[in-house]
């Protein structure tokens, strides 16, 4: 299942896909969006987060451009009781160094985003996806243990 959404300038700067030989939901974002164009593709990620179920999210940002750390406050009120209650329990957020992804990214950690949730940011996709499969791996030895007791 993959969801585009577009931009107040009718440009697609988001891209989200459950990739199910993954068992991940990613993420990209790209370009410039204001703040409701973040919270119209936040909505648009929920509906495939509802209909998989799926705990692992890479969020890609290093392509997006535009300051939306001030969304963290919506996110937090917003997004996350609903993506929780969809099953996310893991987030992977890729940003570039000293950029505005790399700010919310950083505001994220500390919001109720990284209380919440297994949250960890990265420079490279390659890295939030090593870091997801790890996420994975853990959680299939622990399911594994706990059905054999």
């Amino acid at each position: 299942m993959r969801l585009e959404a577009v931009n107040s300038f009718d440009r697609t700067f988001y891209v989200v896909e459950h990739k199910q030989d993954l068992d991940i939901i990613d993420t990209l974002w790209y370009g410039y969006a204001s703040q409701q164009d973040l919270k119209n593709a936040c909505s648009a990620g929920l509906e495939i987060l509802e209909k998989t179920g799926c705990a692992y999210k890479l969020n890609d940002n290093s392509q997006l451009t535009g300051p939306w750390s001030d969304a963290v406050e919506w996110l937090e009120k917003e997004w996350l009781p609903k993506a929780m209650a969809a099953g996310l329990r893991y987030l992977a957020h890729v940003a570039n160094p000293h950029s505005y992804g790399e700010v919310a990214g950083e505001v994220m950690k500390f919001s109720k985003i990284g209380q919440n949730l297994e949250y960890c940011m990265f420079y490279t996709k390659k890295e939030a996806l090593t870091w997801l499969k790890q996420c994975q791996a853990k959680e299939n030895q622990l399911s594994r243990a706990y059905s054999q007791n």
